[in-house]
């Protein structure tokens, strides 16, 4: 582990008095070129400039020295520190992550640096200082036990408000949020989890569109096209239909929209929050775009559902939509939890299949042992009892959402001083102060991959483990995080991913690898697969 001599509470002070003179010097060479007979301007703006930065300066190490002796007295220790070339801004790393994400290799970007510079380390990103970590200790504190100190908040918020909006319960914090959670909770109780006749539809929609001929299919594609169908036909009581022969109009701009802006929104939280306060055109129309859609299908369901046929679905008793209108909500407010609930219901459950036919088109014993369970349950219309207790095709998903969960990184930010339970010291096992405003980054797809958490085939896929009884990970396996703001609809996208690979696996007896490259991942404000999924499946 690496640590830094100017993390000492010495050199803090030092450097915090050593920056009075420089400021001083500037401001009164300032006043003699302003009093001068002929005032250059440049040189006025050199100076201010050069005030401003030693200000800068000298609060930080000024803060510093603080909070070194607050962590002092709280028994806290230090913490290593990534090796920047820039000590200042840290741009070596967030050109690095530029080009990580060009190269869809940013994951193995976290883990390597995890494993290097310890479990949880100090980095910059522009200037911020900010703290890593892919402790399961740490994000049980961050998640659970101290959920209070850590509101979403910084690169996180960021990445998120332009496209969801201030509102969305992904975006807000306190009342706000609690209200949002309370509005959203009736959808995801079980009555809803296991009726299975709305995404019945999209799933033989999605299964038709398979060839039968052994020719290539990449099922991300149409993973995200079923996805979005059944997403909208279970928040509106339509659907998009990309799947069909007649889909809504603009259905496509508004998906390439809803991408394109999802995935300019997390690059710059990835590199800096402070890029959000440039102006930006293109994010701006996109996030136009989905909104202007989503507010006039709502529109459209408002005024015309009680005696339009078109809006009535006869097989389905709950539509989402049909609550929010109940409570008479906003109508910005309305458009942020649907946007909300749709990146969830679409991005994480086509995210989550995908990842299950990744990994089964590369052990196709996995495949055999799953067609004789699937098989074995008699059943053309499994309950969602059957699929709960179904123990192989269950170990086959947590073990997928093990290697590669829906959300693989996040991000919150101390609003008090506080304090993680381990990640500072040379064993990394002592306390580390947070200071009030710090971000931090925690990384659950390198923490599900730590072989000292996992055993020596970690990185693999290997679903037997569990099949084992007693094998019963706690916090060190959260997909889909965990604490107060656990996924809500958590049941409701294992169960749409078990139903798919058990109405697949019906009808197909083997699934075979296109491509023989590495998994390369982009990040976005979920996870996806860089060149899709492209296999070949044999019918049964």
């Amino acid at each position: 582990m690496l640590f830094r001599w100017d993390q000492s509470r010495g050199f803090s002070l030092c450097m915090a008095v050593l920056t009075v003179p420089v400021t001083l010097g500037a401001i009164y060479s300032a006043y003699l070129i302003y009093s001068g007979p002929d005032p250059s301007i440049t040189a006025l703006l050199l100076r201010a400039g050069l005030v401003y930065l030693s200000t800068s300066i000298r609060h930080d190490f000024a803060d510093r020295f603080r909070n070194a002796g607050k962590a002092r007295s709280l028994g806290c220790s230090q913490v290593p520190v990534y090796p920047h070339k820039d000590p200042i801004l840290g741009l070596d790393l967030a050109w690095q992550q530029v080009r990580r994400r060009k190269n869809h290799t940013v994951v193995e970007g976290f883990i390597d640096r995890f494993q290097r510079y310890g479990h949880t380390h100090y980095q910059l990103a522009l200037g911020q200082r900010i703290i890593v970590t892919d402790d399961p200790e740490n994000i049980k504190t961050i998640l659970a036990t101290k959920f209070e100190d850590w509101p979403i908040a910084g690169a996180r918020l960021h990445a998120v408000l332009p496209l969801l909006g201030p509102k969305s319960i992904f975006s807000s914090n306190g009342e706000a949020w609690h209200s949002a959670r309370t509005m959203l909770r009736p959808a995801f109780v079980r009555d809803q989890v296991a009726d299975f006749r709305c995404f019945e539809r999209h799933t033989e929609n999605f299964i038709q569109r398979i060839p039968t001929d052994g020719s290539t299919v990449d099922l991300q594609e149409l993973l995200l096209a079923m996805s979005m169908d059944s997403s909208t036909d279970f928040l509106l009581g339509y659907s998009t239909g990309l799947l069909t022969e007649n889909p809504l109009p603009d259905t496509r701009e508004f998906t390439r929209a809803f991408g394109e802006a999802a995935l300019k929104s997390s690059m710059k939280a990835l590199v800096g929050p402070f890029l959000f306060k440039l102006p930006d055109r293109e994010l701006d129309r996109n996030v136009k775009k989905v909104r202007d859609f989503v507010r006039y299908y709502l529109r459209e369901v408002a005024t015309e559902k009680a005696g339009n046929p078109k809006y009535q679905d006869s097989e389905r008793a709950y539509v989402f939509l049909d609550e929010l209108l109940k409570q008479d909500a906003p109508e910005e407010f309305v458009v942020d939890q649907i946007l909300s609930v749709l990146i969830a219901g679409r991005d994480t459950t086509a995210m989550g299949i995908a990842v299950c036919f990744w990994f089964l088109a590369r052990h196709p014993d996995a495949v055999v042992k799953l067609r004789e369970e699937i098989l074995s349950a008699n059943a053309h219309d499994p309950t969602w009892e059957q699929l709960k207790n179904m123990k192989y095709l269950n170990s086959v998903i947590k073990e997928s959402l093990r290697l590669v969960p829906p959300v693989p990184m996040n991000t919150r930010v101390a609003n008090k001083d506080t304090v993680l339970p381990v990640g500072g010291g040379h064993d990394g096992r002592q306390p580390v102060f947070v200071a009030k405003g710090t971000p931090v980054r925690f990384s659950l797809i390198s923490m599900q991959r730590r072989q000292d958490l996992y055993g020596p085939t970690a990185h693999k896929f290997s679903n037997a483990r569990w099949l084992d009884d007693k094998f019963r990970p706690g916090w060190e396996y959260v997909p889909f995080h965990g604490g107060p703001r656990v996924c809500l609809g958590q049941q409701f996208a294992l169960t749409q991913i078990a139903f798919v690979l058990f109405r697949v696996f019906q009808r197909f007896k083997a699934i075979e690898a296109a491509d023989e490259g590495p998994m390369r991942l982009a990040t976005s404000l979920t996870a996806s697969f860089a060149t899709g999924v492209p296999v070949r499946l044999t019918p049964a």
